[in-house]
């Protein structure tokens, strides 16, 4: 099984929609009528959260008619903020038919299919003609991707000349080992972490220039404590979900794994604010 399919494998659930709505309407949440926001506290699968995913879109400065790429967009959680905070169109994709067929499915249920459409892709392969999109996001997905030159280069590929790209990781910022499982991968078989330099010189070597390398760990130490009754990303994956963000909470304290946001230019810059 070689680490695409484990990533799958890693990633499957039946019926994630369902499973969501099951949980919204146990709290008393009226899933006929659902917003976006309403969806948060279960959608963003990553450290920060919403709030992580609100400043990483941000730093793109969006405007209207530009469309966004979400690569590694899961069930679609940072997709529909995008759209909520900003006037572009935004396409995902992800390696998970499970993760991409609950993210349609909530989008539609949230009023957003019009502008946020999702697709089953590789991000080494994405199946867009050349210079199609304004701008494009990656929010902790690059853990599970053996050969991110190769991500680099078709983000760049179907990037418009000037185009900004932001990256929020999990990166290796010091020495030490990390304990299993983690919330991106059960054993280091499908776990790829590595550090800002490296990811700066694939992005260079594709042809990106990196405007800002920030750490935001602090801002990701000191989650909210969850409970098994409560909404949560525990919903997405399942019972063992504490034991997984304890795990990478320690690396992190440890100073082994940050948060790291690079944001990054695609040939000429076009001088938007930052």
């Amino acid at each position: 099984m070689d680490e695409r399919d484990l990533v799958r494998s890693h990633y499957a659930r039946p019926d994630l929609s369902g499973a969501v709505f099951a949980a919204l309407a146990a709290r008393g949440v009226d899933v006929a009528h659902l917003s976006a926001h309403d969806l948060y506290p279960v959608d963003q699968l990553h450290a920060g959260f919403a709030a992580a995913t609100e400043y990483a879109v941000r730093r793109l400065g969006l405007r209207p008619g530009d469309s966004l790429l979400d690569v590694g967009c899961g069930i679609g959680g940072p997709s529909r903020l995008a759209a909520t905070i900003t006037p572009a169109r935004v396409t995902g994709v992800d390696l998970s038919s499970d993760f991409v067929g609950a993210a349609r499915r909530l989008t539609e249920r949230v009023g957003l299919a019009g502008r946020v459409t999702h697709d089953v892709a590789a991000g080494a392969a994405l199946p867009f003609e050349d210079h199609l999109f304004d701008a494009a996001m990656m929010i902790h997905v690059g853990m599970n991707i053996a050969d991110k030159r190769a991500v680099f280069a078709e983000v760049h590929r179907v990037l418009t000349p000037g185009s900004r790209f932001v990256i929020f990781e999990q990166m290796r910022v010091g020495p030490g080992e990390l304990s299993y499982p983690m919330p991106w991968a059960d054993d280091e078989r499908s776990s790829f972490v590595e550090s800002p330099q490296s990811y700066t010189s694939y992005l260079i070597e594709v042809g990106f220039s990196v405007d800002d390398t920030e750490d935001r760990t602090a801002a990701t130490l000191d989650p909210p404590a969850v409970g098994p009754d409560d909404l949560s990303p525990r919903v997405i994956f399942g019972p063992d979900f504490t034991e997984r963000i304890a795990n990478n909470l320690a690396a992190s304290r440890a100073g082994v794994l940050g948060a790291v946001l690079l944001l990054a230019s695609a040939g000429q810059r076009d001088h938007r604010e930052s």
